[in-house]
């Protein structure tokens, strides 16, 4: 009898194949945690398109996708897991890749996240949310009364009629999946190829559209004057959603002290930036709980889901100049013991609902060699790219010091002259 088959497969549902690095970091903890309480159990990844449109956020490890007939087939899974900002309508679901709203209609994704239905029958023996929250829209979320429901805020809570208890963020858990030495190298790697600057350094943590809004306006400001007022601070500006552009634009002599990370880099990259930093200021829930978890000083701008951050994260408020003044000058992280203790008595109690035997016999499946072959060689091309993409940017940040170097501009004016003299000879 082959062992495999009696061991239940327990599927985590989420926005992972969407780009967004918050969602990846859930998956990462989720994943992390499931298998450490639960060893006996084989948790497997699947996302609206997953591996049918992989993407460098995947880490080579793209989620399993859902058939395009929505009901035709079964999942295959004795307990499904929904989490992460999946409360919401096709339409929302779309806007998010983006995507046509039949794409998803045809895949049944707002209906699994929703309902955790396919075709009208349970998509699994068992299915749960947990440390779920809108996507977006105004979905109706009367179908989730009285199911396996953990909220991730008391926002999400309220709108579920509180028929929901909270579990938290899991992000605030990413410590566990992080190893200090493994930041510490790849900080180290990002500041050999120019990424990150040397010395003392502000993380801003940015969002589609907030340079346009009055919240990127102030922080660019504050931004500005807290880098007059200490010339040994740098910024690092990070974007946990690198499929969509979003800068912060700071004006004068200390844009020379502003530092945008490249759009190639990854979770680990941006968890590296931010573990050795003196503060981040983030905008948005999953960028300010990474810092909290990571044990980083962090406020928080209000860039619309004010409700969505963790007690414990400070909202900047009034006076932003001095509020990032202010946090440059603490040393203490926020306090996020109590949220860590809720989040590990709700993942106890998802872990012993989940089943210790499978339901039904696996069914067959032939080994996908091709499917293999290229996961391999998607994995191998996305580490050449980073390696090719970070020597890049360490020639570029070279090329930028020779050219803004005292003796470039002083010999600048005679190699102009002796070109000339070239051109008139010829």
């Amino acid at each position: 009898m082959n062992g495999a088959d009696t061991r239940p497969v327990v599927g985590l549902f989420g926005a992972f194949d969407t780009g967004e690095l918050g969602e990846v970091a859930l998956r990462r903890v989720l994943e992390s945690e499931l298998s450490r309480r639960r060893p006996d159990i084989d948790v497997v990844a699947l996302a609206p398109f997953g591996s049918e449109r992989p993407i460098p956020g995947d880490e080579g490890r793209p989620a399993r996708p859902l058939s395009l007939a929505a009901g035709t087939d079964s999942l295959g899974l004795d307990a499904l897991v929904i989490a992460g900002d999946v409360l919401g309508d096709d339409a929302a679901w779309a806007m998010r890749y983006p995507a046509a709203v039949e794409a998803m209609a045809d895949r049944g994704v707002a209906t699994l996240a929703l309902k955790g239905t396919r075709g009208g029958r349970d998509a699994a023996g068992l299915t749960l949310w947990f440390g779920v929250a809108p996507a977006g829209g105004d979905a109706e979320l009367g179908g989730l009364a009285g199911m396996n429901v953990w909220a991730r805020d008391l926002a999400t809570q309220e709108r579920l009629g509180g028929t929901a208890v909270q579990s938290g963020d899991p992000v605030l858990l990413a410590s566990r999946v992080f190893s200090p030495d493994a930041l510490h190298r790849r900080a180290d790697l990002l500041r050999l190829c120019g990424a990150l600057p040397t010395g003392r350094r502000l993380v801003v943590e940015t969002v589609p559209g907030l340079e346009a809004a009055p919240a990127g306006e102030r922080l660019a400001d504050a931004v500005a004057a807290a880098l007059r007022i200490d010339p040994n601070v740098s910024v690092v500006v990070v974007n946990l959603d690198p499929t969509r552009d979003s800068t912060l634009v700071v004006a004068g002599l200390a844009a020379e002290r502003v530092h945008h990370l490249p759009a190639w880099v990854g979770l680990d990259d941006i968890a590296a930036a931010i573990s050795g930093s003196a503060a981040v200021v983030a905008s948005s829930p999953p960028g300010a709980h990474l810092a909290a978890a990571l044990g980083v000083p962090v406020s928080a701008i209000d860039s619309g889901v004010r409700d969505r951050f963790d007690p414990a994260v400070p909202v900047l408020e009034g006076d932003t100049p001095e509020a990032i003044r202010a946090l440059l000058a603490g040393t203490r992280p926020v306090d996020i013991d109590a949220a860590v203790q809720t989040l590990d008595g709700a993942l106890a109690e998802l872990a012993e609902r989940l089943p210790r035997t499978a339901g039904a016999k696996r069914p067959a499946i032939e080994p996908d060699e091709v499917g293999s072959a290229l996961a391999v060689l998607q994995q191998r091309l996305v580490d050449e790219r980073t390696a090719l993409q970070a020597e890049l940017s360490r020639l570029q940040s070279e090329l930028d010091r020779l050219t803004a170097s005292p003796e470039h501009r002083m010999a600048r004016p005679i190699r102009e002259r002796y070109q000339r003299w070239q051109r008139r000879r010829t």
